[in-house]
């Protein structure tokens, strides 16, 4: 099953879908892996990641997902969009001609991952909008959308994913089913197809977020924060859809 899953940022569909994209001889595709423009300086994140020099990181950030496509079995592709850190205004984007480019990569592969843009960051939803445009300019009938990691874990994982009540005061299901509803994406969060990690996916997934290491403390996913909360690594999630063909949207299968 040849997959090509579409990423954001340098990261988000390795830390969101290792366990189906290893050793599958899956593609990543990166949409925003374009360097800084010429003096641009340093972004407010990469300052909070600790970086002096934007361009100096965005080239250790290509460098980190090399090694993580290494640890996949993956192969890495990348187009030079300059994320939401990088440039003036997302209205600099023409979805349309990045959906182009994005089916190009598209074609001939049997499925096609997406960001579910869960946690609703920019990036990923143009990520998401441009990939359903470009599914459907590929020929593509059905997409699988992965759900975002770590932002799907902002409250937990929901009771329907554990098998454990939720909390007396916490249920992290409404808050997933509110973003999904959100994104208009009409499927119901309780549908997700849900990856119970075993030792040896976790242990993987402990290795990609250690290789992704200018990004792990910012995201808290360091040693000391996994080792608090191992059940982080527990699980991934994600929605098998048929493209309706409407507005970018799409609906249960």
């Amino acid at each position: 099953m040849a997959i090509v899953a579409i990423s954001a940022h340098l990261d988000d569909a390795a830390l969101s879908a290792s366990a189906s994209l290893s050793g599958a001889g899956a593609t990543v595709l990166t949409v925003f892996a374009g360097m800084p423009a010429p003096g641009f300086g340093v972004s407010l994140w990469d300052q909070v990641t600790g970086a002096t020099n934007s361009a100096e990181r965005q080239a250790e950030r290509l460098a980190e997902d090399a090694e993580v496509m290494r640890l996949l079995g993956a192969r890495g592709c990348y187009l030079d969009e300059r994320e939401a850190q990088y440039r003036e205004a997302r209205a600099d984007l023409d979805l349309d001609a990045l959906a182009g480019r994005i089916a190009a990569h598209l074609t001939g592969a049997d499925e096609a991952w997406l960001p579910a843009a869960i946690g609703r960051h920019g990036d990923h939803v143009i990520a998401r909008e441009a990939g359903l445009r470009a599914a459907r300019l590929a020929g593509h009938r059905h997409v699988v959308l992965y759900a975002d990691f770590p932002y799907v874990i902002t409250y937990g994982w929901p009771a329907f994913v554990t098998g454990q009540p939720a909390s007396t005061y916490l249920d992290a299901e409404p808050w997933l089913a509110h973003e999904l509803t959100a994104a208009g994406l009409a499927i119901s969060a309780g549908t997700a197809g849900v990856v119970s990690l075993r030792p040896a996916g976790r242990e993987l997934k402990t290795r990609i977020i250690g290789a992704y290491r200018s990004q792990a403390a910012a995201l808290r996913l360091r040693g000391e924060d996994l080792a608090c909360q191992p059940e982080k690594l527990g699980y991934e999630l994600f929605w098998r859809v048929d493209l309706d063909g409407k507005h970018d949207r799409t609906r249960p299968g």
